[in-house]
């Protein structure tokens, strides 16, 4: 094992036990950190971050990348590689980071800053992709693309922090393999073979139930009066509070329901708004001021009171 796969390995452990965060300390999801990370020490592309584009709990934009099962649910998270031809399914656009920034596949196929090594992606009908959000109890295809093949090694961190290894055979040219997402939270993969390492991907796999409001924009609009009965604030183990100088009155959703209004229901008109959440996981909080949409997946440390800054037009802070 080389030095540049022992590196890639400690930075990949690393990501179990800490949350980055950039020099203007706005965190990092997972994926960016890892990324960011090997980029840093020479090997592959920056990872762009940002949020994904605003979108429903499990947008159309990603419909193409999942499917439900109708029988029972599979026995392992993860199925053991099995031979995909490429050409029998040629994509049209490749799609980079949470911002699904799209790439023509004939460019992508060209260029070998991109094509050059190993690389892991989300098959969809028409496209790949390095990113999907997705319902729990979905399954999803992953690409293994190696030119060789060979012996191997899949690595995931699971929305708990944890990294799990496991030893698989990949095919030469491509290998499929069918992704079970059972756990809600963020999934970062990769794989490695005779010292190469792949990109990342990343899965977000999110509750499955319908918006509270109609997805016309991703956030109900401002005319819209929050529903007759709300979802009750989560009674959780990890207390939060979201504080805003800016702003106040605003809505507060947590993985895409809407729990409360700051200022209403006896809660002060002061900017602040607290709720728990159950720690140990990633949850989506969001806020909606009237006009903009303001959303952040963060993982909360069990028992650890997290605070969420939010300033109209500005990314979320912790």
């Amino acid at each position: 094992m080389n030095n540049v796969l022992i590196s890639i390995l400690f930075l990949i452990s690393l990501m179990g036990c800490i949350v980055a965060a950039d020099g203007s300390g706005v965190e990092l999801r997972p994926g960016e950190a890892l990324a960011e990370m090997r980029f840093e020490s020479g090997i592959g592309q920056p990872w762009v971050g940002g949020n994904p584009p605003s979108s429903g709990t499990y947008d159309s934009i990603y419909s193409q990348y999942y499917w439900s099962y109708k029988g029972s649910a599979p026995k392992k998270h993860i199925d053991s590689p099995k031979k995909h031809v490429i050409a029998d399914s040629l994509p049209s656009t490749v799609y980079f980071s949470y911002q699904m920034q799209a790439v023509p596949y004939t460019q992508y196929q060209s260029n070998a800053a991109y094509t050059g090594g190993i690389s892991l992606w989300i098959l969809g009908s028409s496209s790949w992709s390095q990113y999907a959000k997705v319902p729990q109890y979905s399954g999803l295809s992953l690409l293994a693309a190696s030119t060789k093949g060979g012996n191997g090694y899949l690595y995931e961190i699971t929305p708990d922090g944890k990294l799990s290894k496991e030893s698989l055979s990949f095919f030469p040219g491509s290998s499929q393999m069918d992704f079970y997402a059972d756990t809600i939270g963020q999934h970062v993969l990769l794989f490695t073979i005779g010292g190469q390492v792949s990109n990342a991907i990343v899965i977000d796999v999110v509750n499955a139930y319908p918006q509270t409001y109609p997805a016309t924009s991703g956030y109900p609009p401002a005319q819209v009066p929050p529903p007759a009965t709300t979802v009750p604030l989560a009674m959780g183990d990890t207390p939060v509070t979201i504080v805003s100088q800016g702003m106040s009155g605003y809505q507060v959703f947590l993985d895409g329901n809407y729990i409360g209004t700051e200022g209403t229901g006896g809660d002060a008109l002061d900017g602040r708004f607290s709720f728990s959440v159950i720690g140990g996981r990633n949850h989506d909080v969001r806020v909606y001021d009237g006009q903009f949409n303001y959303p952040k997946t963060m993982f909360f440390q069990k028992g650890v009171q997290k605070i969420i800054y939010v300033e109209p037009g500005t990314a979320v802070y912790i």
